[in-house]
């Protein structure tokens, strides 16, 4: 009887452990942007971030999708490669490059909070939003690069 008490405590706490950390990047994400601040080095202060106008990700937000390693933005028209992500404690960490910019993104694991610095020569974005698992088909978990 103890065994399986036993067991199932261990089956239980399994199973929570893996639900509880749906944002580890197997599936899609839907991001809202809650707060964008556009920075630059002459300003003493950052200015509110605005959408692209005319794209189709201003009704949108962010989308991101680990396994195509691409990350959408309505701040920008451009797509952000995704060149490395990796896992800390509590978060899924991505990062890229494109020829004139470099960016950064933490996703919590739990939570689906998400923090993202996009940098270039002439100042960067820093932006603050919840994700959400996108409707898209779920495919198998990523692997650390």
């Amino acid at each position: 009887m103890n065994k399986f008490c036993l067991l199932s405590i261990a089956l239980l706490s399994a199973a929570t452990a893996g639900a509880a950390e749906d944002f580890n990047g197997s599936r899609p994400m839907d991001c809202k942007p809650l707060q964008g601040h556009d920075c630059l080095p002459t300003e003493s202060a950052c200015k509110p971030l605005k959408p692209e106008p005319g794209g189709a990700m201003e009704q949108r937000g962010m989308h991101i999708d680990v396994n195509n390693m691409t990350v959408k933005t309505p701040y920008r028209n451009d797509t952000l490669p995704i060149q490395s992500f990796s896992f800390n404690t509590k978060s899924l960490v991505l990062q890229g490059t494109s020829l004139e910019l470099v960016w950064s993104a933490t996703i919590h694991r739990t939570t689906g909070r998400l923090t993202i610095a996009i940098v270039d020569r002439e100042g960067s974005y820093i932006i603050f939003g919840q994700c959400a698992l996108s409707d898209a088909k779920p495919a198998t978990k990523p692997q650390s690069n």
